[in-house]
């Protein structure tokens, strides 16, 4: 027993080095020779070439979108505060702040007056060694806090039109100045992260952000990625970042590498509508015209620090599930298709590959209390030793999820709508127990060969070499979907 579990272990580590280089990894699988007779492409975003960060920066903070010079919006004020992402996000904070602090400098904003407070919404703190790399040398010349979205001495400062009350950071409502940095890039509901986010949910309460992602603002049809017109989400958001007097963001958009690909400045809801028009303009990927059988994908780093953060991979890839389940209509080509969880089409669902290292762990205990529920319910049936079926376990757990909904499972919401649509996931997590993977209903790989080789199982679609034969069985390698934005109708390669 010793050995074997030890063997085990050998081969998660084996799996999880490998898996810290995404595109390496896919290189690899896609010239598997067990996909010899299939089609095999891949689907990412092209993104443009990377940015020189420094002089960017200089030239955003003085031509700021919208909105006075920083250091002259410092000018009367006596403290400032700073937002800045927690660990989930690649926002270059070290290299944004040493320019950000001169421009308070220069305003009369010491840096004994500024405190850095890490915006981690409900999510865990960022630990003190997190801390150092994230801000390198300011992490100890400035102050800096994390974020508790239950803390007892938060405050209300209003509330937003949606009569949700906005109860915010003490240390962010007792600033004279508020500034954050964020990174633009497709969300899985709020259309686009950055920007107002940095207020809601990073530094809001707990019953403030519970509201903001409930399960029927999730559900909504224009809380998807890459929609911000009309979309609920999105509006409580920039409602939040105005209330609480968000003056001024510096924002990053950043290519799979984690380079800038630009830089913006300014207005909270101008500079960011600049970042979110850029990526739109790389951003915009076609649905094959073919369903495929197979998709392997996964989020790349730095989401693919826990499951948690994974799944947005898996909100990544909806629209080409929806595509081929319900016509085109499913993908960004009609956006007012509500994303609800339904059968997949006979025959015609794909098999996913999900391919994460999570090595800090889970993210959320909470995630799986929907389907262990789900599955008490079914325990006085028989379904012999694989269980209750995945899509049945899946509604089951959205029905669970509207009566006891919390903000940690915003993203069980996502595996219950999303398993349905697909065949079955099989997921190499080496990071995560396999129990915890099967709660899902999904199968644990030990490793990114067996889990293609156990999708390719699965989608038991027969390949053939012969040029006039039947149509070769489509497997897309599609590393980091959560940045893509998938239409449906247009021209496919």
């Amino acid at each position: 027993m010793t050995a074997h579990r030890l063997s085990s272990d050998d081969a998660h580590r084996a799996a999880a080095h490998e898996l810290a280089d995404l595109d390496g990894l896919l290189a690899r699988l896609a010239a598997s020779p067990a996909l010899r007779g299939h089609d095999v492409r891949r689907l990412a975003v092209e993104e443009p070439p990377p940015i020189d960060l420094a002089p960017a920066l200089a030239d955003a903070l003085a031509h700021p979108v919208g909105s006075p010079a920083l250091r002259e919006l410092a000018l009367g004020r006596r403290s400032a505060v700073i937002i800045i992402t927690d660990p989930t996000r690649a926002v270059p904070s070290r290299a944004l702040l040493g320019p950000v602090m001169h421009e308070l400098g220069r305003g009369g904003i010491a840096p004994q007056d500024v405190e850095v407070v890490i915006g981690a919404g409900a999510h865990r703190a960022a630990r003190p060694d997190e801390i150092v790399e994230m801000l390198g040398e300011w992490a100890a010349r400035l102050r800096v806090s994390n974020h508790d979205a239950r803390a007892a001495d938060l405050v209300q400062v209003g509330y937003t039109p949606r009569g949700t009350p906005l109860l915010l950071n003490r240390r962010v409502a007792a600033a004279d100045l508020r500034i954050a940095f964020g990174q633009v890039e497709p969300h899985e509901f709020a259309g686009f992260t950055g920007g107002r986010k940095a207020i809601l949910p990073s530094v809001a309460g707990y019953e403030t952000i519970v509201r903001n992602h409930s399960v029927e603002m999730l559900g909504h049809p224009l809380a998807r990625p890459g929609v911000i017109d009309d979309n609920p989400i999105h509006q409580e958001m920039l409602a939040a970042a105005r209330l609480a007097g968000l003056h001024f963001i510096v924002n990053v958009a950043l290519d799979s590498e984690l380079r800038p690909l630009a830089v913006a400045a300014g207005d909270a809801q101008a500079a960011h509508e600049q970042l979110v028009a850029f990526v739109r303009r790389f951003s915009d990927l076609p649905v094959p015209a073919d369903p495929p059988a197979v998709i392997v994908t996964g989020p790349g780093r730095p989401l693919d620090i826990n499951l948690y953060q994974t799944i947005k991979a898996l909100v990544g890839i909806e629209p080409l599930l929806d595509a081929h389940r319900s016509g085109p209509s499913g993908a960004r080509g009609d956006r007012r298709e509500p994303p609800a969880a339904a059968s997949p089409a006979a025959g015609r669902a794909p098999v996913i590959v999900l391919l994460a290292r999570c090595w800090d762990g889970s993210g959320a205990d909470e995630l799986f209390e929907p389907f262990a529920r789900a599955r008490a319910r079914f325990a006085g049936n028989k379904w012999g030793d694989g269980g209750p079926p995945a899509h049945d376990v899946a509604r089951a757990a959205l029905t669970d999820l509207v009566g006891d909904f919390a903000i940690e499972k915003d993203e069980s919401y996502y595996v219950a709508r999303i398993t349905p649509k697909c065949r079955c996931v099989v997921a190499c997590c080496p990071g995560v127990r396999d129990e915890r993977l099967r709660a899902f209903g999904w199968e644990a790989a030990a490793d990114p060969d067996e889990a293609l080789t156990r999708a390719l199982q699965l989608a038991s679609a027969p390949a053939t070499d012969e040029p006039g034969g039947a149509r070769r069985p489509l497997v897309l390698f599609c590393p980091r979907p959560q940045r893509a934005l998938f239409m449906a109708g247009a021209p496919s390669p």
